[in-house]
């Protein structure tokens, strides 16, 4: 028996009504008119209202939206203003904007985010000048999953090789109209300050110099992917039937196999990230003391909500 054509991919733009997603929108669009049957195209706009501008972008995405005939769904969301003084607006706007993408979006939908190349060298000089590892320098990838609200979404950024300029040069070449952001040009903000005065000066320095950096991130995001692949196959090897992790698996490895397992292993469970001093002191612990019991506590940044690992006999367990 032969099998019926398979349905549109669901694919979902996040549309801001700036200039990056509107061009992604309208790419996506065209790309549509040529291949009806590959996809379904609608957009999703998060009306935060943290700005005067906000009524703005939404307007100008229902406009273009409008234009192209495209379904557009409008979320408003409110953002405590414990969540902005504890994370920041751009963290607290981005985590209430995927928890928001979460819950909206169809079942089995791609959602399209329109991140280019300025936005990733941004991003992982912003994640080297917080001291972050290999998972916080490559975390921008052209296709990836997360979750969220206890939803997987898939994630897909095809404009991450293309610069901001490519971009302009199509939307003008277009006749595209766009909100500019007014807190694009705030250098009291790190990433605006990284985009508006370091990355000038690193130009100067080299020609083709977001070209290299860019490439670098990729070869970040290769070793990256092995480690994935080694520690998931360790931690499936080190996994007992109660959820924990055995002990005698676990330190067969050395302490940098070892910490990558425990962190996969509490990032399964929603987890907070250990310090990378606590978790080398945890692992110590676990190695030399005589005691059959260690512990170490990991509380939530926003809410406080307190985490335990526990050493129990020959096993290590999460208690809450």
């Amino acid at each position: 028996m032969s099998s019926g054509p398979l349905s549109p991919l669901p694919l979902v733009v996040g549309l801001s009504g700036g200039l990056d997603s509107t061009v992604l929108l309208h790419v996506m669009w065209r790309t549509q008119q040529t291949l009806p049957q590959t996809f379904s195209l609608s957009a999703i706009h998060v009306h935060h209202g943290l700005q005067p501008a906000a009524d703005g972008f939404k307007a100008q995405a229902e406009s273009l939206c409008t234009a192209l005939a495209v379904p557009l769904r409008v979320i408003k969301v409110s953002i405590p203003q414990q969540e902005i003084a504890d994370l920041g607006m751009e963290a607290a706007a981005r985590k209430y904007r995927y928890q928001a993408f979460a819950e909206h979006l169809p079942e089995q939908a791609v959602l399209a985010l329109a991140h280019h190349r300025d936005d990733l060298l941004e991003t992982a000089l912003l994640q080297w000048i917080r001291g972050a590892g290999l998972e916080g320098l490559s975390a921008m990838t052209r296709l990836s999953s997360a979750a969220f609200n206890c939803r997987h979404i898939t994630r897909w950024r095809p404009f991450l090789d293309q610069s901001r300029q490519v971009l302009l040069d199509y939307a003008r070449a277009e006749g595209l109209h766009w909100v500019e952001d007014p807190s694009n040009d705030d250098t009291d903000l790190a990433r605006n300050r990284i985009r508006h005065e370091v990355m000038p000066v690193l130009r100067s320095l080299r020609e083709g110099a977001d070209s290299a950096m860019a490439r670098t991130i990729g070869h970040l995001q290769t070793a990256r992917d092995l480690l994935e692949l080694v520690t998931g196959r360790a931690l499936s090897a080190s996994r007992i039937a109660d959820g924990g992790l055995s002990l005698d698996a676990l330190l067969i490895h050395d302490d940098a196999l070892a910490s990558q397992i425990i962190r996969s292993w509490l990032k399964e469970q929603g987890a907070p990230t250990p310090p990378t001093r606590r978790l080398a002191e945890f692992l110590r612990q676990i190695r030399t003391a005589r005691e059959s019991h260690a512990q170490m506590d990991l509380a939530e940044p926003t809410s406080g909500r307190l985490w335990r690992v526990i050493r129990d006999k020959n096993a290590l367990r999460i208690a809450r």
